[in-house]
């Protein structure tokens, strides 16, 4: 089948986007062979308009059938792509086609020097010898893959821990808020203190992520400490469609790891997730230490998403 290839144009493209990957994860039985819409939805709504800021029509590209289906998405992360194909199209020849044009698109616009990174699922054979011909190599590096942790929800889930000295609930909003993005710095960047406080006194960033579609106050799980500190924290986003769950972000504050919090606002999240009718919920993890933490909650079912790179 003759498909066209064409960039983003409207804001249109970026609902059936959304439309495309939920019927994808359905076709792919529910594993993130493809991103999560959530994940559209935070590059949306987040990380591309605080981070990279550009536009859509540089960053999404679509193959089209001849009535207009989409059959595939390429979505740039600079230096990073990222291949979305819908299976009852792929062939080797889309896989080609996308990569040449990831490869073309990076290596013209990439601000990481001349690198071009093609993430892919580990088991993928057929890219894995497209980009082994096109000079690409598996990145070895610690950290960089990404485990794709995955957990049915369709039986009983362990009881979360009852913790002396936090509340484990949805955020609220007001000076809560505040303090929700002050903990944002601190759960990754537990040393920068003027970044965390930058973030807490400019809170725009949040409210643009509780403008995407998916996200419900409900799900956004915190761990209140005594002192009405955010202690922890876990946003899940559910896809009524698909009916799976995305937990994104995770992380808890230095000063109170080790009590079992993250496993507390996880699992509080996922009873929360199985009470809509989710299925399966995913979370992914670059460190030792968060796969530790998602293994032991979410079980060992995963899939790993590898980058490949080429120096053009």
């Amino acid at each position: 089948m003759k498909l066209t290839m064409r960039t983003y144009q409207n804001e249109e493209d970026y609902w059936r986007i959304r439309e495309f990957l939920r019927q994808v994860m359905i076709l792919n039985n529910r594993r993130e062979l493809s991103w999560h819409v959530a994940r559209l939805d935070y590059w949306w709504w987040f990380v591309n308009p605080h981070f990279e800021k550009k536009l859509p029509q540089e960053t999404l590209f679509l193959w089209e059938t001849e009535d207009s289906e989409i059959a595939a998405v390429l979505a740039i992360e600079d230096p990073a792509a990222f291949p979305q194909t819908h299976p009852a199209f792929r062939t080797a020849e889309l896989d080609e086609e996308m990569i040449a044009t990831a490869e073309k698109y990076l290596a013209q616009t990439g601000q990481d020097g001349r690198r071009v990174e093609i993430d892919i699922d580990s088991e993928d054979k057929q890219y894995q010898a497209i980009l082994s011909r096109h000079g690409f190599q598996r990145v070895e590096r610690t950290g960089e893959a990404e485990v794709q942790h995955r957990r049915s929800l369709e039986g009983p889930l362990p009881e979360g821990p009852v913790i002396s000295g936090y509340t484990i609930r949805p955020l609220r909003e007001g000076l809560e808020l505040l303090e929700r993005c002050y903990a944002s710095v601190l759960g990754f960047h537990e040393d920068d203190l003027q970044f965390a406080r930058n973030n807490r006194d400019h809170p725009e960033w949040y409210h643009g992520i509780q403008s995407a579609p998916l996200y419900r106050r409900d799900l956004d799980i915190v761990a209140v400490a005594a002192d009405g500190s955010i202690a922890s924290f876990c946003t899940a986003w559910f896809d009524d469609v698909s009916r799976t769950g995305f937990l994104e972000p995770v992380a808890t504050v230095p000063a109170h790891r080790k009590r079992g919090l993250g496993k507390a606002v996880i699992l509080e999240a996922l009873r929360r997730l199985k009470h809509m009718g989710c299925k399966v919920a995913f979370v992914g993890g670059f460190s030792d230490r968060a796969n530790a933490l998602y293994f032991s909650v979410m079980g060992p079912e995963c899939d790993i998403l590898e980058p490949w790179e080429k120096i053009c």
